[in-house]
């Protein structure tokens, strides 16, 4: 499990949903979580992923101009239950959360010893 011991490698964003934000070995990690806007008010934006749940990112000033699409993808580092951004990505207006979540999944339990870090790895 990750704790304060533990360095995350430069480059290395685990992909979570809402529901994974939650979790102990995410806080203070920098990931990746892809949804969809849901509202954005120039200060935080609520995102839905594809197990349905809602995360809050908290941002400051409002999206680029070209970033405004229904579906971004936020990299950003983990605090208590929200997101704090750095970068946003545009995924377009159409975007199958489903099969992502899907594959998110597979990577956070089956095949988490290909796609994590020791320190990350869950029994």
């Amino acid at each position: 499990m990750a704790g304060p011991e533990a360095q995350q490698e430069p480059g290395f964003y685990p992909r979570i949903n809402a529901t994974m934000v939650k979790e102990p070995r995410y806080a203070n990690l920098i990931v990746s979580i892809v949804g969809k806007c849901i509202s954005n008010d120039g200060s935080s934006m609520m995102l839905e992923t594809g197990d349905g749940q809602q995360v809050r990112i908290v941002h400051e000033g409002a999206m680029e101009p070209g970033q405004q699409t229904a579906y971004v993808e936020i990299v950003g580092c983990v605090t208590e239950d929200f997101v704090q951004h750095f970068v946003c990505r545009p995924m377009g207006d159409e975007f199958d959360l489903e099969t992502y979540n899907e594959m998110i999944m597979l990577q956070n339990t089956k095949y988490q010893n290909i796609t994590f870090q020791d320190e990350y790895i869950t029994a």
